[in-house]
C-alpha cells in the first residue's frame, strides 16, 4: 500500500527506483542455540549461529574470527576424528560440512544420501564409533529427524558414512515429540545412542543394528548425557534429580540419584575421564559432582542467568556454560571464571515480545544503540564497531530465580530515553506480578565524565500508578532556551512534566522534580512528543492529538478526525523544513497534522507496529504486521522506498531506529541512509539493516592465519616474519610496512582485526600500491605467513 492522500496519484513506485538493498545483520543473533565446541588444545571456542560458526579467544572472551559460513542452518558441530585442525558440521538439509580450522574455509561437502531429504529437517547430529559382525571398525555421522507418518510424528535415526554419505543403518520410533534428547554413550569404544522422551529412555545399539532397548524412569526426562568411557548414562528429570544409570543394557539396570536442584535440570555433561560430571539449571548455579560420592558436590553460584549447555574442552581444562541471556562463560576445574563471551544480551522471558520493552534508542555521546539486557540492566552496543560498549545495572536487583509451581517476577526496565548531548538518562522500571502493588520507578542518570559512566542522580517511586507508557527528554532548543524537561505519559490517563532543579534550596542537591501534570477528559495516553525547537507537547489522548505549552502546561489545540477513532500510539514531530508538521499513528492508520492549518495533511490506513523518525533528516520509516517497510517523508505522500517481507513471516519487528553515520555517507546509493544508518529489530534478537551491494562487498570475514599463529585479533595482521637487509631509507616512511603509500596499510591497521575483508579484496589494492610507488632509490621488505 503506498502512502497517498489523492486518488489519482500514480501508487505505483517509479520504474527508474531499483531496489538493490540487501539485508544484512550488523550485530545481535544468538550464541546459544548450539553446544559450543572447543578446539583440542581448549584455547579456542566455536560458536554455532545460523549458517556461521564464530570462533573466540577461551583466555579473554574476544572474537577472533568466522568461519566460510554454510549454504543451509548448521544444527551441531564436532571435531574430525580424522584430524583436530578439522571441524565437522551438519546442515538442517543433511549435508556434512568440513572446515579447515587454519584458513577458516570450507574443504569439503558431503550430501547425506536419504530419499526423501527434501520434507527432512535434521535435528542433531553426532559421531559414533562402533564394530561391525565383520569385525569393521566404522565411525558414522548420526543423525536424528522427525517424521509425519498417518498423523503421528516418528523419529527417525540414521547412521550415514562420513566420507561417502551413504546410508549404513536406520531405526525409526513411534509416537514423539520435538522435546526429545539424544547423546552417545562410550560403552568402552562400542558407542551406544541414548534417547529420551517423556519419561522413558531409549538405547540402540548399532553393533546390534539400532536395536532398541526401553527403560522407563517415573519422571519426565528433561536432559541426557552419555558417558565418555563406560556404559553409563545420566538423566536429569523435571523434580531436579539426576539418575546415573549404569549397565543399561540390562533388563534392571543399576541407578544411582543425585539430587540438589529444585528446579528442573537443563543440561549434564561428563568430564573427559567421567570421574565427575557437572549440571545445571534454573536456579543459576553450576553444580560439580564427585560420581563416587553423591554427598561430594560443589558450587559455582549466582551465575548471571539459567544454564542452558554445558560443554567440556579436552584434559577438562575449560566448562563453558551456556546461559540464557545469550552468554558463555568459561570456567577452569577450580571453578573460577576465565572469560565471559557476551556481545549482544537479553533478560530471561517467557516471549520474545517482551525481551526488549524499551525498543532501540540512540546515545548521541557515543553513538550507540541503548536497549534492554540482562533482566534489570541496559546494554550500549556499538553497531560501527559491533562491539558491547557496557551494561548498566538499573534495578540494583539480584535476579529471582523461578521456584517450582511459582512463576517469579522480576523488575524489567521498562523504557528508556536520552537527552540530545547525551548527558542525562531517564529509565522506567516496573514490577507486576497480579498479587501484591505495581511497582513503578523513575529515574534519572547523569553521566560521570570522570567514570565514564551513568550515575543516579534522582530516584522517584510510583510516578504513575499502573505503569508508565512513554519517556521522552525536551531536545535542545535553538533559541537559547535550554532548560531541562522530560515528560511521561502513564496508564492513569496522565501525562506529567519533570524539571532538572539546579538551585535546590536543601543544600547544594541537584535533582528532577514534578514541575506539571495533564490530562484531558479521562481519556487513555499513550505516546507524547516535543516539537524540534521544543516549544510545544504532542499528546495522544484517545483518538486526539492534544498540543500544550511546555512552561505553562496551557491546551492550545485539541486535534481529531471523524475518519480515524483508534487510539493514538505514536506521535512523532517532523524536522527542519518539515517541522510543522507531525506524525501520528495507530495501529490501523498514519496521519500527518499540519500544525498551521491544523489540518490533516495526507493518512493512509496501514497496520502499523513500529515508526521510527530519523534524527538528522526529514526520513522516517514504518513496518506493517506483515514486515513491510515504508520510508517516507511526513511532506510528501509519496514513499521514498517501499521493502515487502523485509523479514519471514514467522520472524517480527520488535524495534527500529536511525543511528547517525560517523560521516556522512554520499556513496550510498539510497539517500535516506545518507547521514544515518537504519537499523530494526527482530524477534530473533537480531540488529538488522538494509544496505547496497557495495557496501555490503565488505564481509565479517577474516584473513587467513598459519599453523604455528595463535589465534588472537593482533596476530592476524603481523606479518609472521620479517626480511631486511637494507638500513631504513627515508623517515617519512611508513614505520611498519615500509612503503611511501600510506593509504591501503593504514586502512588495514586502523580497523579492528574481525572487520577486515577477505585476503582476496585486500591483495590487489595492497600490490598496486606498491607498484605505484617503486623506484631504485625505494627499499621493501619481505613478508611471508
Amino acid at each position: 500500500m503506498q502512502l497517498k492522500s489523492k486518488p489519482k496519484t500514480n501508487n505505483k513506485i517509479s520504474s527508474n527506483k531499483v531496489d538493490d538493498l540487501i539485508l544484512k545483520r550488523k550485530g545481535g543473533g544468538s550464541i546459544i542455540d548450539h553446544h559450543p565446541l572447543f578446539s583440542n588444545d581448549g584455547e579456542t571456542l566455536y560458536v554455532v549461529w545460523k549458517q556461521f560458526i564464530r570462533a573466540y579467544s577461551t583466555q579473554t572472551g574476544d572474537f577472533v574470527k568466522e568461519l566460510e559460513p554454510a549454504s543451509n542452518k548448521i544444527i551441531g558441530i564436532v571435531l574430525s576424528p580424522d584430524s583436530f585442525d578439522t571441524i565437522i558440521g551438519c546442515t538442517d538439509n543433511a549435508e556434512l560440512v568440513y572446515w579447515n580450522c587454519h584458513n577458516s574455509l570450507i574443504t569439503i561437502k558431503t550430501k547425506l544420501l536419504i530419499p526423501d531429504n527434501t520434507n527432512i529437517k535434521i535435528k542433531t547430529f553426532h559421531l559414533i564409533h562402533y564394530t561391525t559382525f565383520k569385525g569393521k571398525i566404522l565411525c558414522n555421522a548420526v543423525v536424528s529427524s522427525l517424521i509425519k507418518k498417518n498423523e503421528e510424528m516418528i523419529l527417525r535415526v540414521e547412521l550415514f558414512d562420513l566420507k561417502l554419505g551413504n546410508k549404513n543403518l536406520s531405526k525409526d520410533i513411534e509416537n514423539f515429540r520435538e522435546d526429545y534428547c539424544i547423546d552417545i554413550i562410550g560403552n568402552y569404544g562400542e558407542n551406544l545412542i541414548a534417547i529420551a522422551q517423556n519419561s522413558f529412555l531409549y538405547l540402540m545399539s548399532p553393533m546390534h543394528k539400532l536395536k532398541v532397548i526401553r527403560h522407563k524412569t517415573g519422571r519426565n526426562i528433561t536432559c541426557i548425557a552419555g558417558h565418555p568411557e563406560e556404559e553409563c548414562v545420566a538423566t536429569g528429570d523435571t523434580s531436579g534429580r539426576v539418575l546415573v544409570w549404569r549397565n543399561i543394557s540390562q533388563l534392571n539396570p543399576n541407578r544411582a540419584t543425585y539430587h540438589w536442584h529444585t528446579l528442573p535440570v537443563a543440561q549434564i555433561v561428563f568430564s573427559k575421564s567421567g570421574g565427575y560430571m557437572y549440571s545445571g539449571g534454573g536456579e543459576c548455579v553450576l553444580v560439580k559432582w564427585l560420581l563416587s560420592n553423591p554427598q561430594n558436590k560443589s558450587f559455582l553460584p549466582r551465575l548471571p542467568a539459567p544454564i542452558r549447555y554445558l560443554t567440556i574442552a579436552s584434559e577438562n581444562i575449560y566448562v563453558a556454560v551456556s546461559t540464557l541471556d545469550n552468554g558463555i562463560i568459561i570456567v577452569n576445574p577450580q571453578r573460577k571464571i576465565t572469560a565471559v563471551i557476551q556481545n549482544f544480551t537479553w533478560g530471561v522471558a517467557s516471549t520474545p515480545k517482551s525481551l526488549f520493552p524499551a525498543g532501540l534508542i540512540i546515545d548521541p555521546r557515543t553513538n550507540s544503540v541503548v536497549l534492554n539486557s540482562r533482566t534489570g540492566h541496559v546494554q550500549f552496543y556499538n553497531t560501527h564497531t559491533k562491539s558491547l560498549l557496557f551494561n548498566l545495572n538499573v534495578t540494583a536487583q539480584n535476579l529471582l530465580t523461578q521456584e517450582r509451581s511459582v512463576i517469579i517476577v522480576n523488575t524489567e526496565v521498562t523504557r528508556i530515553a536520552i537527552n540530545s548531548e547525551g548527558t542525562w538518562m531517564a529509565t522506567m522500571e516496573e514490577r507486576d506480578d497480579n498479587i501484591s502493588s505495581t511497582e513503578v520507578r523513575l529515574k534519572f542518570w547523569q553521566f560521570n565524565m570522570e567514570k565514564q559512566n551513568f550515575v543516579l542522580n534522582t530516584s522517584i517511586e510510583l510516578p504513575h500508578e499502573f505503569g508508565v507508557s512513554a519517556v521522552k527528554f525536551r531536545p535542545k532548543s535553538s533559541l537559547g532556551d535550554n532548560e531541562q524537561f522530560v515528560i511521561t505519559v502513564g496508564k492513569d490517563n496522565k501525562f506529567k512534566l519533570w524539571h532538572f532543579n539546579d538551585s535546590s534550596t536543601n543544600g547544594n542537591i541537584e535533582h528532577w522534580r514534578c514541575y506539571s501534570v495533564g490530562f484531558y477528559r479521562n481519556l487513555p495516553a499513550i505516546d507524547a512528543g516535543f516539537s524540534v525547537d521544543g516549544s510545544l507537547i504532542g499528546v495522544g489522548f484517545g483518538s486526539s492529538l492534544t498540543l500544550w505549552i511546555p512552561e505553562t502546561s496551557i491546551l492550545k489545540n485539541s486535534l481529531s478526525h471523524s475518519r480515524y477513532l483508534q487510539p493514538i500510539t505514536r506521535v512523532e514531530f517532523s524536522k527542519q523544513e518539515y517541522c510543522h508538521l507531525v506524525v501520528t499513528a495507530s495501529t490501523e492508520h498514519l496521519a500527518i497534522w499540519d500544525l498551521l492549518s491544523l489540518t490533516v495533511k495526507w493518512s493512509v490506513l496501514l497496520n502499523l507496529t513500529t515508526l521510527a523518525a530519523d534524527p538528522l533528516s526529514i526520513y522516517m520509516a514504518a513496518f506493517t504486521t506483515d514486515n513491510t517497510l515504508f520510508i517516507f517523508t511526513p511532506g510528501n505522500s509519496e514513499p521514498e522506498y517501499v521493502r515487502k517481507h523485509v523479514i519471514e513471516k514467522d520472524v517480527s519487528v520488535l524495534g527500529a531506529c536511525f543511528i547517525p553515520n560517523i560521516q556522512n555517507n554520499k556513496e550510498n546509493t539510497v539517500q535516506w541512509q545518507e547521514k544515518s544508518q537504519f537499523l530494526f529489530l527482530n524477534s530473533e534478537q537480531e540488529l538488522l539493516t538494509l544496505e547496497s551491494k557495495s557496501e555490503s562487498s565488505i564481509a565479517l570475514e577474516n584473513l587467513s592465519v598459519s599453523q604455528n599463529v595463535n589465534l588472537t585479533s593482533y596476530n592476524r595482521i603481523v606479518a609472521s616474519e620479517r626480511i631486511s637487509n637494507i638500513e631504513k631509507p627515508e623517515l617519512f616512511m611508513h614505520d611498519y610496512m615500509r612503503i611511501t603509500n600510506k593509504g591501503v596499510v593504514e586502512e588495514l591497521l586502523a580497523v579492528p582485526a574481525h572487520t577486515l575483508p577477505p585476503m582476496r579484496m585486500l591483495c590487489i589494492p595492497f600490490i598496486v600500491s606498491l607498484m605505484g610507488k617503486s623506484s631504485k632509490d625505494c627499499t621493501t621488505e619481505k613478508y611471508f605467513r
